[in-house]
């Protein structure tokens, strides 16, 4: 999910340390992993989704157009490659 997204807002796997509630309204009991991503500011901001919630998520996003999948490992591929050549132009 997280090539489908500029590097300033990646989603991360977390531990809950509290009860919380996701986008979607589903529970997400203390000890949980959950998925978050920082929306800036302060950490209220943020969207949490628990694992069930991603799951719909997904499909409800990739299963109408299956070709998301080769779209996101070409911005991965992409990304790797920048990062190449970043790395070869720093070297002497």
């Amino acid at each position: 999910m997280n090539a489908c997204y500029d590097n300033a807002f990646q989603w991360q796997s977390r531990r809950a340390r509290k009860e919380h509630t996701d986008l979607f309204g589903k529970k997400i009991a203390e000890g949980r992993h959950y998925f978050r991503l920082k929306m800036g500011g302060n950490y209220s901001n943020d969207l949490k989704l628990s694992y069930e919630s991603m799951d719909r998520f997904l499909f409800a996003i990739f299963a109408p157009y299956p070709n998301w999948e080769n779209d996101a490992d070409k911005n991965i591929n992409d990304r790797l490659q920048e990062a190449r050549r970043i790395i070869d132009s720093l070297r002497p």
